[in-house]
């Protein structure tokens, strides 16, 4: 089994390693918190250490654990939290490698996560019902999943695709579907960050729209990781090797014998030719 899963994140797109990644991350906090219940320690600790990789909303919280627009889309709070966005990050995330690439994916996944949280913040903090809510924290993936929905069924809109291997449907219907029940869902207080999931989407779109007209907004953070890989890449050590220089065997000859006649230089200087 380990030695699939490293096959599998070894030449597996970058959909899988993503896939990977959340799902590590998600076994390595249950497992601590396993460890604490059964030592009957307080998992506060654990929970808390979550909550501070997660995204705060309150701007003087923010302010103090800025990590979180980042490191919140690689956490989950529960098994099924989990499941839905890794079932369509893998369905989804294929389509989308097939038709626009691994390092598209991966900004995707990233800027559309970023965006997301932007879109967040500004609504939590702009609009009176959610600030009632008391600035819960937030964590998932489900914005940088619903970029990568967005734009790759905006990229192939009438592409087919079969829902439970049954319904044939279009690829732009089923993300439409998505985003209006997202929408729909803005003003519930069920503390689903129903904004970070539209500024996923809409990150997904501005992409798409903007790669139609021949243009890469994303184009930077490709050659952002590939600096970056370049300088954590191990660099192999030069090694110098100092090689001695043989002394001819006419130079240490003509050192220990006495000189010769133009005979025997002649003779020696034609069996020195056809050696060489």
């Amino acid at each position: 089994i380990v030695d699939q899963i490293k096959y599998q994140f070894r030449n597996g797109g970058m959909y899988i390693k993503l896939l990977y990644l959340n799902t590590a991350i998600f076994i390595l906090f249950g497992v601590f918190i396993t460890v604490f219940k059964l030592m009957l320690w307080d998992t506060s600790q654990i929970n808390s250490f979550k909550d501070i990789l997660s995204l705060y909303s309150k701007p003087s919280e923010l302010i103090t654990h800025p990590w979180g627009i980042f490191t919140y889309m690689f956490m989950h709070h529960d098994f099924w939290h989990l499941f839905g966005n890794m079932i369509i990050l893998f369905f989804i995330g294929r389509l989308f490698e097939d038709s626009l690439g691994s390092k598209r994916m991966l900004s995707t996944y990233i800027i559309g996560g970023i965006f997301g949280a932007l879109v967040h913040l500004l609504a939590t903090n702009g609009f009176p019902l959610l600030r009632i809510n008391g600035y819960p924290v937030t964590l998932g993936a489900s914005a940088s999943v619903m970029a990568i929905f967005s734009a790759i069924g905006f990229y192939s809109p009438n592409r087919e695709i079969h829902l439970f291997g049954v319904v044939k449907i279009r690829l732009i219907v089923i993300t439409v579907i998505y985003l209006l029940l997202d929408f729909l869902r803005l003003s519930s207080l069920d503390n689903v960050a129903h904004f970070a999931h539209l500024g996923g989407a809409l990150w997904g779109f501005i992409f798409v729209y903007n790669l139609k007209k021949g243009k890469d907004i994303s184009s930077w953070f490709d050659k952002l990781i590939s600096r970056l890989t370049q300088f954590l890449k191990p660099r192999k050590k030069i090694k110098i090797v100092f090689k001695k220089k043989k002394k001819s065997t006419y130079s240490s000859n003509q050192r220990n014998t006495p000189p010769r006649d133009d005979y025997k230089y002649n003779e020696d200087k034609k069996k020195r030719q056809e050696k060489i």
